[in-house]
């Protein structure tokens, strides 16, 4: 009963989401071409969105894990911490625009805590792969809602956002939270006597925070007649993922 309980919660949270995420689509106050605006800039999205989530199902497959908790989290990434984000950034706008992080990672946390209990997952591998998915999921639905955001600056502000967007796509929330979840996992191993996995812990959950920040950051928009900023933070990211990706097959190998 209490499992059914949590379900019915957390697809209420899902279904909250979708309903929140779509509404300005629904409401019949956009002019046809802003819908083609949104159309167009929707499949630009898709340059990047399509094939992350078939990677996301390829490993999960490769690490035999069951694609209903990869769906499950990548949907509540999505539509449960996407709109808490939103819902947060409505009242405490100022305040989020200094600390995001701070409030956007644990949300990112929220439902992969709800899949972890719904499907009783416990393999760090498949932890790391359902943070990264959870991430990704927010990550689509933040690129979306900026395109409905910058629909009043024109054809050509809108394009040329999810644009930049798309290009920045290799470093974003799917690293975050990935980082963010790996170094929480690792600092919960270190209470329980694994010692030894404190500090990388640590180093996981600064290293996720700390590149979100720098992403929101006026490092960020540093335009230079070579570009350094944005490869810099792209390059970062994918060597901390990867670092973090060996870190999880050592753990898997009980090293």
């Amino acid at each position: 009963m209490k499992r059914k309980s949590i379900l019915f919660l957390y697809l209420l949270l899902l279904a909250i989401g979708l309903a929140y995420e779509t509404q300005s689509l629904t409401e019949g106050w956009m002019s046809g071409s802003q819908y083609g605006i949104v159309g167009l800039s929707t499949l630009i999205l898709l340059v990047y969105a399509l094939p992350a989530v078939w990677a996301l199902f390829h490993f999960a497959k490769k690490w035999k894990l069951s694609w209903v908790p990869v769906l499950f989290s990548l949907l509540g990434g999505g539509f449960v911490a996407g709109w808490l984000s939103s819902f947060a950034n409505t009242y405490f706008h100022e305040m989020i625009q200094a600390v995001a992080p701070l409030f956007e990672e644990p949300f990112k946390l929220i439902p992969i805590f709800f899949v972890l209990y719904l499907f009783s997952v416990r393999r760090i591998k498949s932890i790391f792969l359902l943070a990264i998915a959870s991430g990704l999921g927010f990550q689509i639905v933040e690129d979306f809602a900026y395109i409905r955001q910058d629909l009043p600056g024109g054809f050509s502000y809108t394009v040329s956002g999810i644009l930049g967007r798309v290009a920045n796509a290799p470093m974003s929330h799917w690293v975050y939270t990935g980082l963010v979840m790996l170094g929480l996992f690792l600092i919960v191993q270190a209470s329980r006597g694994r010692k030894d996995l404190r500090l990388a812990g640590w180093g996981y959950l600064v290293a996720g925070f700390g590149l979100h920040f720098v992403g929101n950051s006026p490092f960020s928009q540093i335009v230079t007649e070579l570009p350094i900023a944005i490869p810099v933070l792209n390059a970062t990211g994918l060597f901390l993922i990867y670092q973090a990706y060996q870190t999880v097959e050592r753990l898997e190998q009980g090293k």
